[in-house]
């Protein structure tokens, strides 16, 4: 977890070969992940539960990385679950937990994503939306591939869009306002509209999370 958050430190802009090339070497993630109680996984596959009763939905896990947000989401019983991720070396991973449909490599936001309209129930960004890594400009390209009446749920470090005590630095107003542009414009053009927004405490590193479930119209 220090690898991205020295990234964003030390960047101002999103750079895809950079972020390809850092999870792509980034062979300890998992082990890493469990050393700072990275709870995210969890609270996002819980949060999917929260919202469907029937377990054969179609979900894409939006950044899947090596997989750990498939694993939560299998173990609540759903299993019609699509991967993407930029980083070949961690869906290689991910393919080897045995969770997904499918696997597909693409970068989330530089160009259209290979499907089709409204072709999800669900899509789920755990730890994807930050300062140089996914671009909210990316939330219009979701929203074209979920179904009327679906979701999309998006769980991302809080510091990142309000200031936190204490970490101030990790703070990035351009995301902030790049972030809330979007998202109005999503609202005014009557594309999504807000389910539930919520602060979970110490979901990695002791650091707080924002959860946003926004519906499809």
């Amino acid at each position: 977890m220090k690898k991205a958050l020295d990234h964003i430190k030390n960047s101002t802009d999103i750079n895809s070969n950079k972020i390809k090339e850092m999870y792509d070497n980034w062979v300890t993630y998992d082990e890493d992940a469990q050393k700072v109680n990275y709870c995210a996984p969890t609270k996002a596959a819980e949060i999917i539960h929260q919202q469907f009763s029937q377990k054969n939905v179609s979900i894409l896990d939006c950044g899947s990385g090596t997989g750990l947000v498939g694993v939560e989401l299998n173990r609540l019983g759903f299993s019609n679950i699509v991967g993407v991720d930029i980083s070949p070396n961690c869906l290689a991973v991910a393919e080897k937990k045995y969770v997904y449909q499918k696997l597909v490599c693409a970068e989330v936001g530089k160009e259209k994503l290979p499907f089709d309209e409204n072709c999800f129930d669900a899509v789920l960004c755990c730890g994807t939306f930050m300062p140089t890594h996914m671009s909210p400009e990316c939330l219009p390209e979701l929203v074209r591939i979920v179904k009327p009446g679906g979701i999309i749920v998006v769980l991302m470090g809080q510091r990142y869009i309000e200031v936190v005590a204490g970490d101030e630095e990790c703070f990035c107003k351009y995301y902030q306002l790049e972030f809330d542009e979007v998202n109005r414009d999503l609202e005014r053009s009557k594309k999504w509209k807000l389910i539930s927004k919520s602060v979970f405490p110490n979901l990695v590193a002791n650091k707080a999370a924002l959860s946003f479930v926004w519906e499809v119209l």
